[in-house]
């Protein structure tokens, strides 16, 4: 357990360095004097880095222990993070998130193999629900404090703490992480065999799809909210407070739920993902029902990534690693597209139509996933797995 909480911690300062640079993207704009779209590039940059640069490195490094990654990672978000805080010119500033997206993928990937590893197959799902959970942690801790900080000591403030939090949980992760017994190392030609499966690769397309559909809503959800229900800037604060504790549940429940049976896990999260979507525009004039279904929404799509990351980890048994990378890129690419999409639809059909938009992929990835024949790697049933 030591060893999880460390993980799960240095999964928050994760969390907490990719989301807080959208909060303070007017205050970066004003220090380095650039345009806030220009600024906006530093959210790009860091999500293509996850996307690209995590799967190449993964395989890269397949060699070295765990442990060894997961150290060096942690050393490379430190430094990221520390560049970040001390850039004087922009330049510098973005190459200084390429470098942060990438640690924080390989990071990811490495503490979820850990993490499965210590635990064991049988509690497969609840491992990722605690890496993930620092994840969705950071969003209703990290970033309202990294907002907090940012306003009274300045942007830089926020990040040279980010850099001495990612110190400590190095220090934490060497002296309380073990070294994980070394599974048999697979060339790279086996691992890009496990990963042209069929079967896998729909796995990706499914999740990128949901993925886009969560955000082709949410990423306006905050902007609509105040329009379509009247809350004020306190009240629709709550709410999204209230939406990530939900999604942090979510996340146990669905990780306990995927050590029971991933297949239903997954089928579970995608009908209630759903459902929340179509219901959302016929109760934004109501902000109870709408915070009752901005909570279903939350939980659900955070049940759905843990009960994911399960499935994808079964399917690519033995080589998890490269394939929980590519997975991880499958969901940023999803993010990147669900926004945008999300703003053209926005534009051409309002609110209802983004939230249909985003309830149309989610079922397109439901209806995939139950077309789908069962087989023990999808329904986790070890003992009926080679």
């Amino acid at each position: 357990m030591p060893a999880l909480v460390v993980l799960a911690l240095g999964a928050l300062v994760l969390g907490t360095s990719e989301l807080a640079v959208a909060g303070l993207l007017p205050a970066i704009s004003a220090d380095l004097s650039v345009s806030t779209g220009a600024a906006g590039t530093l959210v790009s940059a860091y999500a293509v880095a996850v996307a690209l640069l995590g799967p190449v490195l993964t395989a890269l490094t397949s060699h070295l222990s765990r442990r060894q990654v997961l150290v060096g990672a942690l050393v490379a978000l430190a430094v990221g993070n520390g560049v970040t805080a001390l850039a004087t010119r922009f330049p510098a500033l973005w190459v200084a998130r390429v470098l942060t997206g990438t640690a924080a993928a390989m990071y990811a990937v490495t503490a979820l193999t850990l993490a499965t590893t210590l635990t064991g197959p049988e509690r497969r799902g609840r491992a990722v629900a605690i890496v993930f959970g620092g994840i969705t942690v950071s969003t209703v801790v990290g970033v309202p404090a990294s907002m907090l900080l940012g306003g009274v000591f300045g942007w830089r403030a926020v990040y040279g703490v980010l850099a001495a939090l990612t110190m400590g949980v190095l220090m934490a992760a060497f002296h309380l992480v073990p070294e994980p017994t070394q599974a048999p190392l697979s060339s790279l030609l086996i691992q890009l065999k496990v990963l042209a499966r069929a079967r896998l690769l729909l796995a990706f397309a499914i999740n990128s799809a949901v993925a886009a559909g969560h955000y082709t809503a949410s990423t306006y959800f905050v902007a609509l909210l105040s329009q379509q229900t009247g809350l004020g800037t306190t009240a629709a604060s709550i709410l999204l407070l209230t939406s990530g504790v939900s999604g942090a549940v979510g996340t146990i429940v669905g990780g306990t739920a995927a050590d029971r049976h991933a297949r239903h896990a997954l089928l579970a999260s995608l009908v209630l993902l759903a459902t929340s979507l179509i219901v959302l525009p016929l109760v934004m004039t109501g902000p109870f029902l709408t915070w009752l279904v901005a909570l279903i929404w939350a939980a659900a799509f955070n049940a759905f990534s843990t009960a994911a990351q399960v499935n994808v980890s079964l399917q690519a048994h033995p080589v998890t690693d490269i394939a929980a990378a590519a997975n991880i890129s499958a969901f940023n690419i999803g993010i990147a597209g669900g926004s945008a999409a999300g703003g053209l639809v926005l534009h051409l059909a309002g609110f209802t139509g983004i939230t249909l938009t985003g309830a149309a992929l989610v079922i397109a990835g439901l209806i995939t996933s139950l077309l789908l024949p069962q087989t023990p790697e999808t329904t986790g049933r070890l003992d009926s797995m080679p």
